[in-house]
């Protein structure tokens, strides 16, 4: 996955960059007329081509990290969901008791998830400056 973003803050090889987030519509919104407005996010990133505050930057990510983390984010808390909701209704048979196993499962996954992220998110990197803030590239 590629972004473009702005260079905000450089701490030794690291940056910090500023990029707008996609949205579905691929942020041609005078079409889609979905009422959505562009928001911006900041993400730290390797500065492995030397960029400067200021700086428009590529920044990328590997395609099959973001694609990994986009199924855990999605299938592991309701796999988790449906795991705790069968084991409790066949121990106790009582559907609403099963039923708050299963919320409990889903909060379970997304905190299982946060400390996953947190461990092993991947680090994206600069992969080369677009535009110096002096004005040559």
């Amino acid at each position: 996955m590629t972004q473009i973003g702005k260079v905000t803050a450089v701490s030794g090889c690291m940056a910090t960059v500023e990029v707008r987030r996609a949205s579905a519509c691929g942020e041609n919104c005078a079409q889609c007329r979905g009422g959505c407005s562009p928001t911006k996010h900041r993400a730290a990133v390797k500065n492995t081509a030397g960029a400067d505050v200021g700086d428009m930057v590529q920044i990328e990510t590997p395609d099959g990290v973001v694609l990994k983390s986009a199924l855990l984010v999605y299938f592991l808390p309701i796999v988790i969901l449906f795991i705790c909701y069968g084991i409790v209704q066949v121990l106790f048979e009582h559907t609403a008791v099963s039923i708050l196993a299963g919320l409990f499962g889903l909060c379970a996954g997304f905190l299982i998830l946060r400390t996953v992220d947190r461990k092993s998110a991947p680090i994206p990197e600069v992969t080369e400056i677009i535009h110096k803030e002096g004005g040559e590239k």
